[in-house]
């Protein structure tokens, strides 16, 4: 298998992970705002269960499994990005300008984090899978304290 071909598969694999783990996200987000947060929004954190493990551990294992630290870095970054670019066109975030730069530091702090998490993990050591699994607790702190 030629080099390009090798990178073209690793570009292939890193969008289809970051799709699936979008739409683990979007569908039953989807759903909740199609039932308008009738009695089926329990979907939404059965499917959270599911969702937020897998944000968190995809780069890392990702990076860990393939040493693409290029494909772990958008798996990190991509799902997480796309998803709170969904939620702020639909206009269910939180609104007003005062909003504005809180949400411009706790989405990069959560795609920085992320991405660091893919690109340390891809190094494959023993020191750096430390620092990527620190990288995803700080990862899930930093998600979990923007939850109002």
């Amino acid at each position: 298998m030629s080099a390009k071909t090798q990178n073209s598969f690793n570009f292939f694999r890193t969008i289809a992970i970051s799709t699936i783990i979008i739409l683990l996200w979007v569908v039953p987000f989807l759903i909740l705002l199609w039932q308008a947060g009738t009695p089926g929004s329990q979907l939404w954190g059965l499917i959270s269960l599911i969702a937020l493990p897998a944000t968190i551990a995809s780069p890392l294992v990702y990076g860990w499994l393939s040493r693409d630290s290029t494909g772990a870095i958008l798996i990190g970054t991509l799902p997480f990005l796309i998803i709170t670019g969904l939620v702020i066109i639909t206009g269910n975030g939180p609104g007003g300008s005062q909003y504005l730069a809180y949400r411009i530091a706790y989405i990069a702090s959560l795609i920085l984090a992320g991405g660091l998490e893919g690109f340390f993990a891809a190094k494959k050591t023993t020191g750096h899978l430390v620092i990527a699994l620190l990288l995803a607790v700080l990862w899930a702190g930093i998600f979990f304290s923007g939850i109002h």
